[in-house]
């Protein structure tokens, strides 16, 4: 019934009963995001290496957005795991540039826009634009504390994959799943038989002499002509240039902490994971 009202790109699956209280943003014990991307000319196995550096505990304030205007000041975040790999195991040893890979993520929590900012840095090494060492880089926040400026990864193939939860007793119909996976099988037919529509044309023009591009389409903006560094780019405010502002607009406030001394900032709790 409320799957007859919900959008058509919202479909409800499971449900369970939860103690009053139960938050689904902060009960979450860990999500997973995927990002999918064509092979292209990347360099994949670059790609993996700094994948993997992002994994555990650091301060990832140089890859998100800083969310401060809404209480946001604290930005070490855990990974759990980071990979590239082939969404068809049987593409993993192919060559061809119109496979298809995912960017898997699993962490504790996420801040604004952090998923799409590790993106954009994996496709800059991808390109062999920056190396995999840059990723060290922007996490040392006590050598690096402000943020070089660069565009982040497009939103469209990023997708919030899974979210877990403890102790909750899933129901689920399956009439309903059916139902769902019947409006799916839908979708993807039409999509696919666009994406292979297109793929015929592109070979096509191939095949009669076009050169094909080497171009990234996956990060924002436009592609200079000439690559500037990330570290020889200008930087954005520092975490502290920005808390100063907005407690100048009062949206943040100041108070003595327990002992006195320390100063406590406040802010509006964030919408943001």
């Amino acid at each position: 019934m409320l799957n007859r009202v919900l959008p058509q790109d919202i479909r409800i699956l499971d449900w369970a009963p939860a103690e009053e209280g139960f938050s689904a943003r902060f009960d979450c014990q860990s999500r997973t995001y995927r990002y999918y991307f064509p092979r292209g000319a990347l360099n994949l196995e670059l790609m993996a290496d700094a994948a993997k550096r992002y994994e555990g505990k650091h301060d990832f304030r140089n890859l998100c957005k800083m969310d401060v205007g809404n209480g946001v000041l604290q930005f070490e975040r855990t990974i759990l795991s980071a990979s590239i790999r082939p969404v068809n195991p049987i593409h993993a040893s192919s060559t061809d540039q119109y496979d298809i890979f995912i960017f898997e993520v699993k962490g504790l929590a996420f801040l604004y826009h952090q998923v799409r900012c590790m993106m954009a840095l994996l496709l800059l090494i991808g390109q062999e634009l920056e190396a995999p060492e840059i990723i060290n880089q922007l996490l040392d926040v006590q050598s690096n504390p402000r943020k070089p400026q660069y565009s982040m990864a497009v939103d469209y193939p990023l997708v919030l994959h899974d979210c877990h939860f403890e102790g909750l007793d899933w129901q689920q119909s399956n009439d309903e799943v059916n139902h769902v996976l019947s409006t799916l099988q839908h979708h993807w037919t039409q999509s696919a038989v666009r994406t292979h529509v297109l793929h015929g044309m592109i070979k096509g023009l191939e095949n009669t002499g076009g050169a094909s591009s080497d171009h990234c389409w996956l990060i924002e903006g436009t592609r200079q002509r000439t690559y500037r560094p990330l570290l020889e780019r200008p930087r954005c405010e520092s975490l502290q240039s920005r808390i100063d502002l907005f407690v100048k607009r009062g949206r943040l406030e100041l108070e003595k902490g327990e002992n006195g001394e320390e100063i406590v900032h406040k802010g509006k709790r964030s919408k943001h994971f």
